[in-house]
């Protein structure tokens, strides 16, 4: 099969996001012709059928989400991929990307698609395939676009930029991709990174400095006008050089940030579904723009400035507009410091009362101690109670005035008493280790804390009247300083390596005799690769590249990373890691790396900040005073505030500060149900590639945006009443599965309602209103029916191919006994024992056939008490353990009566039970596989759950509800 399809017929360019669309849906019609643009798209039914059949989660690379805009590559004028040097889930979450992919798709004559670093499976096999990446929405390689836009966010994602270059068959450095015989496209990045864009320079041929959304779309103007007059690349880049907020290495000679008012312009972000989980998994809306604290460490304080703010009338409306679209049941706001809001406490009371009533629950990253209200917390936490996040960052007042964070003792300690009285028993808190002008006795002082919060609660505890139930958990992370450009603290050195590993150890000795304290550390190696990225200059390139040829690959992931790539290539090119951590950058006259980039602050004013860092002097917020840092006056700019607010109808949170004492009482925020509607809906095509967790997921948010009168579990985290059929195995189709929803209020056209928010491979098929009296699906089920078909690399239909089948079907069915040996993991508490069972699948299997298109059907029959036989358990093994497990071999028939495949699947203790003569046995326990594997472990089979068949328990009024099979 080869690995490129030849574009077909295209379609009007679309300019609004698709609600339900997915590739296999509009490959026919979106997909270029052949005389236009595109030469090659990828064959997606070989990427389908032989590499993702081999991969984890491959709906990572399918562009599955809805809510896409999928438009027309070859009709666009200028065509760009947004990248993401980091897996799927990361990538997805990431607010930027999805705002600058809107952005460019909302551009009647653009396009853009996206792309993710390809996990070290997928790039394993589309290298093996030389099979380049692609975005994930046209299929068409990235080489063959126009622009590739790369989010810088992390330093140790540097090297992934690679792998998705190496697998997208585009060279490295800009040099090399101006051969006028090939066509590359243009390399940009954007975010916190290209603060510092020197160690990556040699490689991208534009950098955005500040606020992306106005000089993105400059850029893609200039570039398409580039294109009608068929510039040289390097003219190309000298128009875009003379756009400011661009830094183009090699032309531009000082780069000036772009400031975007995010009030005056704001960007509708596409409402991106995704159908696999997300890390960031829920609604984001932009409150404010910039952090007005000015800690000293903080980077993304002093590039960000100045501040800007969203109204709260702006805010709420694009949060219900947004659950409306993609029925999250939990939003987010986003800012750097939340807290810092104009108008913080109307804010959240207005924005968490309008969402309390769509059961969606408000969340904060963290609050600061000296703006802590309880009301506040009350109304984030009134939905789903999670536990509350401080940021203390210093041990001591002394300390944090030297890093400017205008916090004391007190506020500290009152906030967390403050919510544990109330009821929350659970805090985490932030620190950070290697501070400039840290001594042992700021060490101290974060256990100190630590002791007088466990006391003062304890003593809250004992107080008469009160009926507190639990001690204080406290949770700790432990960050290690790391100097970032821009800052104050860009002079300051770093601890060396064995200093962070003594703090470390020092304070896990002093941590040892409490209880109720977890500790969290930064590897102080990680820490250490990041100072020297920050700090480093062009020179640095050739280490990042070298690392990347050793391996180096996703390292932001512990289980991916390892640091001795990274340290040999640094020891290969002449660098000695602490000669940028401690050495370099520590002279307040030196020339630093990173001066052609202006964001607007005055060098002198980061002098002053940095001299008064070693006084342990505080500077104000300028929210209170200016401070004169030059970012306004350079600019000619103020910060955003919001004017005062008025509000027509804020209630009172229930349970607020009056009534917040001791354990609180568990909110009622359901209705009883009065009945339930069994639905039958597929799970078909590309959705395959989903999990069962994920296909639920993506049912869950269509549920939550239909308006359905769905009943929820009572409780601090309220979920839908809804029951499903057993888990679908990745890989398989579904032609009719179940699922129940209890309603408060009989509805109809419910089918109706809900096909409108789900995706062409997933309809309902049938509905049916049900007394709440009838048993759940799990507990009807009688049988599941599953049909197979398989490939050899000849068709099924091929004659001698249903002849060896039919064979072997037949021997299966006269054997007296077909015994399967599964791992079983036992749980006891925290710990976990896996030991191998043998069972007998004779007594569960029925109806197995191969039709005349070699097509393999059977039946998984639940069985009563009884019935269920198992051979053996522990790890010993039945009888001809060592003969041949009976599978076929080009034209050898022989079989082995012990026909025991190595499924090596690891069987969850609670689903093994249900195989065992304890209790009645559901079928969806047996894996289907285990069946597979008896007829042929070395084909690659394609497996649907064709029919559920319920019992009569479960079908009150036989014209009511039949068995479904087939739809």
């Amino acid at each position: 099969m080869s690995l490129f399809s030849r574009p077909s017929k295209a379609s009007s360019t679309q300019h609004a996001p698709q609600s339900c669309q997915t590739p296999e849906s509009i490959d026919k019609s979106k997909a270029p012709t052949s005389d236009q643009t595109v030469d090659q798209m990828i064959n997606k039914r070989f990427l389908e059928e032989e590499i993702l059949p081999h991969v984890f989660k491959p709906a990572r690379y399918l562009g599955l989400e809805q809510g896409t805009y999928h438009k027309s590559f070859a009709r666009s004028a200028v065509r760009m991929a947004v990248a993401f040097p980091d897996l799927y889930e990361i990538g997805f979450s990431n607010y930027a990307l999805k705002m600058l992919y809107s952005l460019v798709n909302q551009q009647p004559d653009y396009m853009c698609d996206r792309v993710y670093a390809p996990a070290p499976d997928f790039k394993e096999q589309i290298l093996a395939h030389q099979l380049p990446l692609y975005g994930v929405e046209s299929f068409v390689p990235l080489k063959q676009f126009d622009v590739l836009a790369f989010s810088l966010q992390y330093e140790l994602n540097y090297t992934t930029i690679f792998g998705i270059l190496e697998t997208a068959q585009i060279p490295f450095r800009s040099a090399d991709r101006q051969n006028p015989n090939e066509d590359y496209p243009l390399l940009i990045a954007g975010g916190p990174g290209s603060a510092n864009p020197m160690p990556l320079a040699p490689f991208f041929d534009a950098f955005i400095i500040g606020d992306g959304e106005e000089v993105l779309l400059e850029a893609l103007a200039t570039i398409r006008q580039g294109k009608k007059e068929r510039l040289p690349k390097a003219e190309l880049l000298k128009r875009l050089g003379q756009l400011e907020g661009l830094y183009i290495p090699g032309v531009t000679e000082k780069a000036y940030k772009r400031i975007v008012d995010i009030a005056e312009n704001p960007v509708d972000v596409a409402p991106l579904i995704p159908l696999i989980g997300a890390v960031h998994d829920r609604i984001t809306v932009e409150a404010r723009r910039g952090c007005d604290r000015m800690c000293r460490f903080c980077q993304p304080c002093f590039i960000n400035l100045p501040v800007r703010e969203q109204s709260i009338e702006n805010i709420k409306q694009s949060a219900l507009k947004e659950i409306q679209k993609t029925g999250y049941e939990e939003c987010s706001l986003l800012s750097l410091s939340i807290a810092d809001y104009s108008y913080f406490k109307p804010l959240i009371l207005e924005v968490a009362e309008a969402l309390a009533e769509e059961n969606v629950s408000l969340s904060l990253p963290s609050q600061r101690a000296d703006r802590f209200s309880l009301d506040v917390a009350e109304a984030v936490q009134s939905i789903r109670k999670s536990t509350l996040t401080f940021a203390p960052e210093a041990g001591t007042a002394r300390l944090r005035d030297v890093i400017n964070k205008n916090l004391t003792d007190a506020e500290i300690m009152n906030a967390v008493t403050t919510a544990y009285r109330a009821g929350w028993n659970k805090v985490k808190l932030y620190f950070m280790i290697g501070l400039p002008n840290e001594t042992h006795d700021d060490l101290d002082g974060i256990v100190d804390l630590i002791r007088r919060m466990q006391q003062a609660c304890l003593d809250i505890k004992r107080e008469p009247g009160l009926s507190m139930k639990h001690f204080l958990d406290i949770n700790v992370t432990l960050s290690n300083f790391v100097p970032k450009p821009h800052t104050p603290f860009q002079w300051f050195p770093q601890d060396t390596m064995e200093q962070l590993y003594h703090k470390i150890e020092y304070l896990k000795d002093k941590f040892k005799p409490f209880k109720g304290v977890k500790l969290n550390f930064t590897d102080p190696e990680i820490s250490k690769l990041e100072a020297v990225i920050s700090r480093a200059g062009t020179e640095l390139a050739d280490v990042i590249e070298a690392a990347y040829r050793k391996g180096a690959y996703l390292d932001a992931w512990d289980d991916l990373r390892n640091f001795d790539r990274w340290f040999e290539a640094l020891a290969e090119k002449g660098i000695h890691y602490e000669a940028y951590t401690r050495d370099r950058c520590c002279d307040l006259d030196e020339a630093l790396p990173w001066d052609a980039i202006d964001v607007g602050l005055t060098k002198s004013w980061l002098q002053e900040e940095y001299k008064k860092a070693t006084q342990a002097s505080s500077t104000t917020p300028c929210f209170e005073t200016c401070s004169v840092c030059g970012v306004c006056g350079a600019y000619s700019t103020w910060p955003k505030f919001i004017e005062t607010p008025t509000f027509k109808n804020v209630k009172r949170i229930q349970n607020s500060v009056d009534q917040a004492m001791g354990e609180p009482e568990v909110p009622n925020t359901s209705k009883d149900p009065v009945c339930k509607v069994r639905l039958t809906l597929q799970k078909l095509g590309d959705l395959r590639f989903i999990s069962h967790l994920d296909w639920l997921r993506m049912v869950y948010r269509a549920i939550a945006r239909s308006k359905l009168p769905v009943a929820y579990s009572k409780g601090f985290n309220p979920r839908p009443k809804i029951g499903f059929s057993p888990a679908l195995p990745l890989f398989t189709q579904a032609e009719a599965e179940y699922l129940d929803i209890e309603l408060i209020t009989p509805v109809t056209g419910v089918r109706e309602k809900l096909n409108a928010f789900l995706p062409p491979q997933s309809q309902i098929i049938e509905e049916v209103m049900l007394p709440l009296s009838v048993p759940s699906i799990d507990m009807g089920i009688e049988a599941l029916q599953y049909r197979a078909s398989y490939s050899t690399g000849t068709t099924c239909t091929d004659p001698q191919s249903q002849v060896n089948m039919s064979e072997r079907i037949a021997f299966l069915k006269s054997q007296p006994t077909l015994p399967v040996e599964v791992e079983v993991t036992q749980k006891s508490g925290h710990r976990k024992r896996t030991t191998k069972k043998v069972l007998d699948l004779v007594p569960y299997l029925e109806a197995l056939e191969v039709d005349g298109n070699g097509q393999v059907s059977f039946t998984l029959r639940r069985l009563k008490p009884e019935g269920t036989r198992q051979i053996q358990s522990g790890t010993s093994q039945p009888e001809n353990a060592d003969q041949t497990n009976g599978v076929e071999t080009g034209n050898d028939d022989s079989i082995s009566p012990s026909a025991r495949p190595q499924s090596g699947q690891n069987v969850e203790e609670s689903d093994v039970l249900s195989l065992l003569p304890v209790s009645e046995a559901g079928p969806g326990s047996v894996k289907p596989s285990w069946v597979l594997d008896l007829i042929n472990p070395n084909v690659q089979w394609s497996l649907t759950r064709t029919c559920i068949v319920l019992d009569t328990r479960s079908k009150p009024k036989p014209a009511m509800l039949s068995t479904v099979c087939g739809g």
